[in-house]
């Protein structure tokens, strides 16, 4: 029985949190190539980066590529062929043309990168180039800490609210909807307006500012004899 194989694929989708240019320039360090060359796998759609791979070599380039930043998805190529075989039934339009690629899966499989030296690092190892180190933290001696019972209350000394003592209620009542509730409420009186049959509008722009003063315009030196040598 023939060992099953699989096709290493991507979808354009990344890591979270991950930074795409970023994912791209981890992308080229890996297969050593031109990053420019690896924007078409990041167009969306299914990009096949390693294909008819055995199972452990397919589960490198995943935990190489997913560290990169990139969501990478492992599919059998028998899977693959199953959905991908023509149908039996011929095309009932004769004159059909076969639908052209996109530029972006053009550049995609005309793009090769060379996988051949790809290496994975023992289990534990660190990958980060220049890592930072961090420095453990000295903690004190925490034998005498112990944990509280599940819903006891850890506060020490808790401020305690007396309850507010609330007098009878019993003779208050709802006022009906719409009444006025309020007591004494000031009466307002209207104004009483004057005849304004003779008032009228001004036209749209027009001043209405009576005997306005007359604008005073600065006067502007002589700058002829000036330059910029």
């Amino acid at each position: 029985m023939s060992e099953e194989l699989f096709d290493v694929v991507f979808f354009g989708i990344l890591q979270a949190g991950k930074d795409k240019d970023t994912a791209i320039q981890n992308m080229a360090k890996i297969f050593k190539t031109d990053a420019a060359k690896l924007a078409p796998y990041f167009a969306g759609g299914r990009k096949v980066i390693k294909g008819k791979v055995n199972a452990d070599m397919a589960e490198k380039y995943q935990a190489a590529l997913e560290n990169a930043g990139l969501v990478i998805k492992l599919e059998a190529c028998a899977a693959n062929a199953e959905a991908e075989k023509p149908s039996a039934t011929p095309s009932t339009n004769a004159t059909e043309q076969p639908q052209q690629p996109t530029q972006a899966q053009s550049q995609a499989s005309d793009t090769e990168i060379d996988t051949g030296d790809i290496s994975m690092a023992p289990v534990g190892a660190n990958v980060l180039e220049n890592s930072v180190e961090v420095v453990a933290q000295k903690i004190d001696d925490i034998s005498a800490i112990t944990m509280a019972e599940t819903g006891a209350d850890v506060l020490e000394n808790p401020v305690v609210v007396p309850a507010q003592k609330i007098d009878d209620i019993s003779d208050i009542t709802m006022a009906e909807v719409g009444t006025n509730v309020l007591e004494h409420s000031e009466k307002i009186i209207p104004q009483k307006i004057d005849d304004i049959s003779n008032i009228s509008m001004a036209e749209a722009g027009a001043d209405l500012i009576e005997h306005p003063k007359p604008e005073i315009k600065a006067d502007i030196p002589d700058t002829s004899e000036l330059s910029l040598d």
